[in-house]
């Protein structure tokens, strides 16, 4: 019996992930999103939501909350491996075309959600090191609030790269609901 659900979540995945990723933007109409497994990212379908007020935010204020909308991401696609493996192990057999179309359109918005965390993460890294103060040079005197500050960007910036490794790995498991 479990090998049998073993193999079902095989078939299911490896046709949902050989079908390749739809077109950016292109949504499947017959997959819905309300009472299924893919409640939990209907918010993310179109890709990560415009933060609110975002041209008032700094350059680390604007990493802190992208982060932070993307580590909600996460948290939904999590929700969405575990109701997917809810239905492999309740018998994938009777929801095979629910299975089916709830995973590939999973890994659809997981990977449009994932690029645009990551090129926005880049655009604002770049733009949060650029507003750091230089390094006070020979002769002159070290600046404690501008160092301060460099320490707390480069934290941020940390978080938020480390958030894009947990993705990459949360994007392997997707890959095999069953492991």
């Amino acid at each position: 019996m479990i090998l049998n659900k073993n193999r079902v979540a095989g078939v299911v995945l490896g046709l949902a992930m050989g079908a390749g990723g739809a077109i950016a933007g292109e949504v499947n109409s017959a997959v819905s999103y309300e009472g299924t497994c893919l409640a939990p990212i209907s918010a993310f379908k179109d890709g990560m939501p415009a933060i609110e007020s975002v041209e008032t935010l700094n350059a680390d204020q604007k990493i802190i909350e992208t982060t932070k909308m993307f580590k909600e991401a996460l948290g939904a696609f999590a929700e969405v491996q575990t109701c997917h493996q809810g239905m492999v192990d309740d018998s994938a057999g009777d929801n095979f075309a629910a299975l089916y179309a709830g995973t590939r359109e999973t890994s659809r918005v997981f990977e449009l959600v994932q690029s645009q965390f990551e090129s926005s993460i880049e655009e604002m890294s770049a733009e949060a090191l650029s507003d750091m103060a230089p390094a006070a040079g020979e002769g002159a005197e070290a600046d404690l609030a501008g160092e301060a500050q460099t320490l707390n960007t480069m934290e941020i910036l940390m978080d938020s790269y480390m958030a894009l490794e947990r993705s990459q790995e949360l994007a392997r498991s997707l890959l095999k609901v069953n492991s």
